[in-house]
């Protein structure tokens, strides 16, 4: 078939099948009616076929929500396979499956197993696992589909167009667009992640713009639909660097079926688990500390260290010791030893998943139990102490009475196992980890002998006492609470995803470990974006070792999908500085980038002016980008005078609205737009110090289509080759006018 017969054969096919759509969506909305006249009329005594037709109600009004959802394009591919017995079938695929009125496939979910080969083979030989076995055969054909509003907008024969050829259709779209068509662009080893087993530990090492945020989501998406008999959307917790992040992704949720999965950020957690009433400094007013040089990252760093926690969980050891040191009496009568008390609580803690408050909670039980079954031992013990005063005073003493009431009252409490005294002695569990954090602080220079420990313990102090608490104290704090009161919020959660995963210091990740007990981990992150390096993860094999003893598998995503040719050149110049190596990128040329020396304009016109470009070209997101909270406040009040409207995204903005945003760099993590404009790439912003030049990578490969870079005074030392004129990256400048 020439490519004209297939395109009019597609698009017939295309318009039969919207028709067919179109039909059963009448069917079922005229069944719904009939089942609603029904429950109108509803009579006494007919409750059961009452609720029956409910149930019907739902039914009908879901199918019709989903075919409408649908309807507009019902697929995006199509490939034809034949198995090795001669078998054809031809497979339309799409965010969801559709039969028509007899029950025949129009399209086949993505996430099916068949699906599988559409994303993992070319044309000749494939296979797909199906209840546990390999079926094998051959590709005969495959076709990407593209559809808008319902007409044939193109197709593409896999045998005259490449891989990258296809990829480049989507790609090239607004970052709106390419959110909701992600699915269609699946690549093979992204289909991999997305389709590996449940129970694994995963580390996926992916670099800038290689689709780590949408191959999580689709992972998701996957499991849920592979794995529904074993799993459901509330096991799952996704766990992302900020509020503005999750409410990001949350708009591809829908898209992927994905309702009821729970998501939060590290602070959110502390947050709930410790039920904190002071205020948690946010990771970025530390970061800003460190690179104004008003705060030592060693300090975090020893804070966010495993050697740290180890400190701490001998403190809680000598806190829960220092409150065992007498026996548990009643009425003069050993209960219980307090060397048995000691061995009971503290025997095999590192190995065991209980918290202290556990193991004296079982404690208390056993030993309650124990006294009740004792009691009339313990009893006699008791009237011992009593008999020889009794037996000497007259039969008609007062103090023979009162003996007698007392001796019965005490009978009354052991018979019970003496609750109350067993509770009085171990009241210590009840201790807030705020108070425990503070006291070990205020001791912790009797504990460690590291020279960074006295400024820690001042500045820690400091803002304790001030009802403040340190990112990096979370972890500690976390801890304590573990060892104290365990695990019950988080205990039944089987699946966390933890996006920007090389953000989380290995304190993080250990303390997470314990309170997700239950949890397999798919971790995702990128080393060169890892802008708190003072905390955070540096080596992925040291991740796996420490945390996962070498058991999780570590897949890599090598190839970026965001950037065109010229923005990817740009960030290279960075992982050069760096030492870093270089991102494959799909071969997208672009625009070339726009390098502008601002020192004799007028900063805010000039922005207005890009802004002014860049919204005639249809761009639907743009971001200016600054290098911290107090540039972006500064340049965002200036354009605001203006009567610019304009996104201002902070620590504490919640929402995504799409449109012209303003941000500091490091809230850019995650984020991906058409266009951006990096407001003030000068040396003085951009030092020569790992955390500024990552942050200027990351800055950088936000941009889609689009790079504006303005400086003033010297560039960034990294993008020098930018502005010379004797390099071959002269080709990326352009003149700006």
């Amino acid at each position: 078939m020439t490519n004209e017969e297939i395109f009019e054969y597609e698009e017939k096919r295309l318009e039969e099948v919207i028709q067919k759509i179109n039909r059963q969506i009448k069917n079922n909305e005229q069944k719904l009616s009939e089942q609603e006249h029904f429950i109108i009329g509803f009579k006494e005594g007919l409750r059961g076929t009452q609720f029956n037709r409910q149930a019907m109600m739902s039914f009908y009004a879901t199918e019709i929500t989903k075919l409408k959802s649908v309807i507009n394009n019902p697929y995006f591919g199509r490939f034809d396979f034949t198995d090795n017995e001669g078998k054809k079938q031809t497979i339309y695929i799409g965010k969801k499956s559709i039969t028509d009125e007899n029950n025949q496939a129009i399209a086949y979910d993505w996430r099916s197993n068949i699906c599988s080969m559409y994303y993992d083979y070319n044309i000749g030989p494939a296979e797909y696992e199906v209840n546990g076995t390999t079926e094998k055969g051959e590709i005969n054909s495959k076709r990407q589909i593209i559809i808008k509003n319902g007409k044939l907008d193109s197709v593409s024969e896999q045998d005259t167009i490449s891989d990258d050829q296809i990829l480049l259709k989507y790609l090239n779209e607004s970052a709106d667009a390419r959110l909701k068509s992600i699915i269609a662009t699946i690549q093979r080893e992204q289909n991999r992640i997305i389709r590996s087993p449940l129970k694994n530990d995963y580390i996926i090492a992916g670099v800038a713009g290689s689709g780590k945020t949408t191959v999580a989501l689709h992972r998701i998406a996957y499991l849920l639909y592979n794995e529904a008999r074993n799993i459901n959307e509330t096991d799952f917790m996704i766990l992302g660097p900020n509020k503005y992040f999750l409410n990001y992704i949350s708009e591809l949720l829908p898209e992927l079926d994905i309702k009821n999965v729970s998501s939060a950020t590290y602070e959110e957690i502390a947050i709930n688990n410790l039920k904190l009433k002071t205020k948690l400094e946010s990771k970025n007013i530390t970061l800003e500390s460190i690179l104004n040089g008003t705060y030592d990252s060693q300090i975090v760093s020893y804070k966010s260290s495993l050697e740290y926690l180890k400190i701490i969980q001998k403190f809680v050891e000598s806190y829960i010791i220092s409150h065992l040191q007498s026996d548990i009496t009643y009425e003069g009568i050993t209960l219980c030893k307090k060397e048995r008390i000691i061995n009971l609580i503290l025997s095999n803690l590192s190995k065991s998943s209980n918290s202290y408050a556990d193991k004296i909670g079982n404690m208390i039980k056993n030993l309650t139990k124990e006294i009740k079954d004792n009691s009339d031992d313990i009893n006699h013990e008791i009237w011992l102490k009593y008999r020889d005063e009794f037996l000497s005073l007259p039969k008609d003493s007062p103090r023979r009475k009162e003996i007698i009431d007392i001796t019965e009252n005490i009978k009354k409490e052991v018979k019970k196992g003496c609750p109350n005294t067993i509770k009085e002695y171990f009241k210590f569990i009840k201790v807030n980890p705020f108070h425990l954090y503070t006291a070990f602080l205020e001791n912790i220079d009797s504990l460690v002998k590291e020279e960074t420990v006295h400024v820690l313990q001042i500045t820690s102090l400091q803002r304790m006492k001030k009802k403040y608490i340190e990112y990096s104290d979370i972890a500690p704090l976390l801890y304590i609470n573990y060892l104290i009161n365990g695990t019950s919020e988080y205990a039944n959660y089987e699946h966390l995803v933890i996006d920007e995963a090389q953000d989380l210091s290995l304190a993080d990740y250990y303390v997470l470990k314990q309170m997700f007990p239950k949890a397999t981990f798919d971790i995702y992150g990128d080393i060169n974006q890892s802008i708190y390096g003072y905390t955070g993860i540096t080596d992925w094999q040291m991740l796996n070792h420490t945390i996962f003893d070498d058991k999780a598998n570590i897949l890599e995503l090598n190839k970026s999908y965001r950037t065109t040719r010229e923005i990817a050149d740009t960030s290279n110049l960075v992982l050069n500085t760096l030492n870093r190596s270089h991102s494959e990128c799909v071969a997208r040329n672009g625009n070339p980038i726009s390098v502008n020396n601002l020192d004799n304009t007028d900063e805010i016109n000039e922005i207005i002016l890009e802004l002014k470009e860049l919204l005639n070209k249809n761009y639907e997101t743009i971001a200016i980008i600054c290098k911290d909270d107090k540039e972006t406040n500064e340049v965002y009040k200036k354009l605001s005078k203006l009567g610019l409207t304009i996104n201002l995204i902070t620590d504490k903005n919640e929402e995504y609205h799409g449109g012209v945003s303003i941000l500091p760099s490091y809230l850019s993590k995650g984020l991906e737009f058409d266009a951006v404009i990096l407001y003030n790439a000068n040396e003085d912003n951009y030092k020569d110090d790992i955390i500024s030049q990552k942050l200027l990578y990351v800055a950088i490969t936000r941009a889609m289509h689009e790079l504006y870079i303005n400086y003033t005074g010297n560039i960034s030392h990294s993008l020098e080759n930018l502005v010379k004129e004797d390099t071959n990256t002269k080709k990326l400048v352009k003149e700006y006018k």
